[in-house]
């Protein structure tokens, strides 16, 4: 009986447990749920670029044009999105460089080319939940590099680039282009006062009145020059031409006589470069006193007009070369011009540390120097004759050492690049080249062809010599000036000058019918342009965005200029001079020659050096 209770309760309890199972399992329960978000990088949607915080665009299409003479504040401003939230956005990451372009993004910061800001400030209260509003502050200096047509920088832009980052560290970034305006201003003196003056007195280097003309915009300056009478109080006038001008201290007799006709002053104020220090230049102003007829206070007004300067490259001038040597090659380095020349006495160098005033150097020896070249901190030079001493080098420009050449070929072109010094000669032998790590110690090679070398640059990477001989092998290359490939030339000219710029390599010829000029991206791949004349093209080389050539021959039109290697224009040459070699430096263009003559030099030019600056 005892059992059959017992079993009857285990039916009872079994009975529970199952229907406790049942409501367990379709009563209702609470069920965790996950999901996990991916991270997107914000983005920069828009760059705004205006003249008030926040604003509208309102420069882009115009061009910013600075201020004279002072910071000009320009707004850099758009949205920033972030599909995650606006509060995803680390506004502290905000970031905006804004450079030429062709200084690139990661450029360090300059007045002229590059402005870098990191502190830009958000408004998160314009736009949705995943927007907010940036604006950056960009005090823009007023000799800050001009882009527009008619500055020297036309090829060029400014580019605003933006970045911000979100806490994940992720990023966006958006750029925008625009061009900054040439600004023409200069400072000019308010007033000349000559002070009390004797009857028949003339000024001097001493009691001359200097004037200060200063840089107040972003474009090459020069000034015109003119005047009036000026009547005196008591008695009298003082003809206009009673004063005279001078771009140096020098006395009345020395300067330039002011007349009723503007005339250029070729004062030529540059582009400001640096950072601390504003660009001027000075007027010197003399004045004759008749010895009789005037008296009292005398008053006029002269006119100082500006004007701008065209381009380096454009316009010419001639100097006075140390001496009537026939110099055949410059190059520029350490802040020095260096020439050299296959004639003269002991005087077969001269430097100038401005292109304009030069010093005979004596030379290491009396050899016919065919090309100058700097690099590493030395000046190197080689020459077409000579016993086993066919180089030269200086630390300076001034004291030079002779080195023994590796061979004695007609050196006639040398260049540095890559950590060496290579010549090239136009011997037509198979050891028409040589090389050199330190410009004394120097390595015979072989070249590619046995043709007559003329020229030799480097850019890019590659060595690239050319000739004036040859069929269709007219150049050769090399990756490290000791092994040569000969490539084929765009024509059988008599190609005599090479160099290398804004990513051409470009050659000129002294022959040919209207294609004595070829470009390559390469080296390698060459193509005929066309020369502005069929001048005898000796020259060429890069500088401000220019490449400028120059010609033993033609008729006024010994220069060409090309902002791209391919289109050329004729420039009128300070002389009719037989022009050897052309460089660039400090800012200025110089080209020197071997005197009158075309083919051939034959007298004295006097003049034997002209700039462009």
């Amino acid at each position: 009986m005892t059992n059959i209770k017992i079993f009857g309760t285990l039916i009872v309890v079994a009975f529970l447990l199952i229907v406790g199972i049942i409501i367990r399992y379709t009563g209702a329960a609470d069920v965790a749920t996950t999901a996990e978000i991916i991270n997107v990088a914000p983005t920069v949607d828009t760059i705004r670029i205006a003249t008030t915080a926040y604003g509208t665009d309102d420069l882009t299409s115009s061009g910013i044009l600075p201020n004279v003479g002072t910071d000009r504040t320009i707004h850099i401003n758009g949205q920033i999105s972030d599909a995650n939230g606006e509060n995803d956005i680390a506004s502290s990451t905000l970031a905006l460089v804004f450079h030429k372009t062709s200084s690139t993004n990661t450029c360090a910061a300059d007045n002229n080319d590059c402005y870098v800001i990191n502190s830009c400030t958000t408004n998160y209260s314009e736009g949705s939940d995943t927007e907010i509003a940036y604006n950056c502050e960009v005090p823009l200096a007023y000799w800050i590099d001009a882009t527009d047509a008619a500055s020297a920088y036309t090829s060029d832009s400014w580019t605003a680039y933006v970045t911000v980052q979100d806490f994940a560290s992720t990023q966006g970034a958006l750029s925008a282009t625009v061009e900054v305006n040439s600004l023409l201003a200069l400072n000019l003196p308010d007033v000349i006062d000559y002070g009390t003056r004797s009857l028949g007195e003339v000024s001097s280097s001493t009691t001359n009145v200097e004037t200060v003309i200063t840089q107040r915009g972003n474009t090459k300056a020069d000034v015109q020059l003119s005047g009036s009478n000026m009547g005196c109080s008591a008695l009298g006038t003082l003809a206009t031409s009673t004063q005279a001008w001078a771009l140096t201290d020098v006395d009345h007799a020395t300067s330039i006589v002011l007349t009723d006709t503007p005339a250029s002053a070729k004062r030529n104020i540059l582009l400001r470069t640096d950072e601390s220090n504003e660009l001027s230049a000075n007027l010197y102003w003399n004045i004759a006193i008749p010895a009789s007829g005037v008296k009292g206070t005398c008053t006029g007004a002269n006119t100082i007009a500006v004007i701008a300067k065209a381009q380096a490259g454009v316009e010419w001038t001639s100097r006075v070369s140390a001496a009537d040597n026939f110099w055949n090659s410059v190059t520029y380095g350490n802040g020095l011009f260096v020439a050299v020349a296959s004639t003269g006495f002991g005087n077969r160098v001269m430097t100038s540390p401005d292109g304009i005033t030069w010093t005979s150097q004596t030379s290491a020896a009396d050899n016919a120097w065919g090309s100058v070249t700097y690099g590493n901190g030395l000046f190197v030079a080689v020459a077409g004759n000579g016993i086993g001493d066919r180089v030269m080098t200086s630390p300076d420009g001034i004291t030079w050492t002779t080195q023994t050449s590796a061979a004695d070929n007609s050196w006639v072109g040398v260049t540095y690049g890559n950590g060496l010094f290579v010549a090239v000669s136009n011997d037509s032998t198979v050891n028409s080249v040589m090389t050199s790590p330190d410009g004394i110690t120097w390595t015979s090679r072989t070249s590619a062809t046995t043709n007559q070398w003329s020229s030799v640059t480097y850019g890019n990477g590659l060595f690239v010599a050319v000739s004036s001989n040859g069929t269709g092998d007219r150049v050769m290359t090399s990756p490290d000036g000791i092994t040569w490939t000969t490539q084929t030339s765009a024509a059988d000219n008599s190609w005599v000058g090479v160099t290398y710029g804004n990513g051409l390599f470009v050659a000129v010829a002294v022959t040919g019918a209207g294609n004595r000029v070829m470009t390559s991206p390469d080296g390698i791949t060459w193509t005929t342009s066309t020369s502005a004349p069929d001048n005898g093209w000796q020259s060429v080389t890069y500088g401000q965005d220019l490449f400028v050539a120059v010609s033993r021959t033609g008729a006024g039109n010994r220069v060409m200029t090309s902002p791209d290697g391919i289109t050329w224009t004729s420039r009128t040459s300070a002389a009719q001079n037989n022009w050897r070699g052309v460089t660039y430096g400090g800012g200025i263009f110089v080209a020197v020659s071997c005197g009158v003559g075309n083919n051939f030099c034959n007298g004295s030019a006097g003049s034997r050096v002209m700039t462009s600056d």
